[in-house]
């Protein structure tokens, strides 16, 4: 400033309207422009601190809970089917079906076609990889336990729509068809939750 002279209040109006380089930065265009990029910087800086939060936070034990309980359910579906290649078809049916039932299952065992087999094989593995995934908190368990999901209701729809295989099972047998199903939902649903939490990567 010049000695002597003061600064009126209008001057720095006059200054931005004249384009001075002094008061530049009373520009409104400018202003809203370090505004909207200050703002960016806000949220860029949020998302980080987001990403670090989940990145960080303590798995509580309810999670690893879960997840060891589907593993272990996962284990007793595969070791159907090594049974079912281990043992003969009467030696598998007197393990599954009560005494009554047994001779009829046991034929109905042995006439399961291949394609059959693959597909309730591969509904067994992806479940069982699910799980695996879970353990390893990784995100592919979500589609995992979808796939075994569709792949168990075909399994189930060739067995008793196309099979009639209800007329050769028991009450029990059936209700552990349906517990099948309701876990393999709940399966799906807790990998999904867990994806949705930042627990899953």
């Amino acid at each position: 400033d010049r000695p002597g002279t003061s600064i009126s209040p209008c001057d720095p109006l006059r200054s931005v309207v004249h384009g001075d380089p002094d008061y530049r930065w009373l520009s409104p265009l400018v202003m809203a422009q370090s505004l909207s990029r200050f703002r960016r910087i806000r949220v860029a800086q949020s998302g980080r601190e987001i990403v670090q939060a989940g990145a960080g936070a303590r798995i509580s034990a309810v999670y690893w809970i879960m997840s060891g309980l589907l593993l272990l359910w996962a284990l007793a579906g595969a070791a159907i089917y090594v049974n079912l290649f281990l043992k003969s078809p009467e030696e598998f049916a007197a393990g599954a079906e009560t005494a009554e039932n047994q001779e009829a299952y046991a034929r109905y065992v042995a006439d399961i076609p291949i394609w059959a087999l693959a597909v309730a094989i591969g509904s067994a593995l992806t479940r069982l990889l699910g799980a695996f995934c879970l353990l390893l908190r990784r995100a592919w368990a979500v589609p995992l336990y979808l796939l075994s999901l569709v792949l168990f209701l075909a399994t189930l729809f060739r067995a008793f729509v196309l099979a009639n295989a209800a007329d050769v099972m028991s009450g029990p047998h059936i209700a552990t068809q349906v517990v099948f199903v309701v876990l393999s939902v709940l399966a799906l649903w807790f990998a999904r939750w867990s994806a949705s939490r930042g627990i899953l990567r």
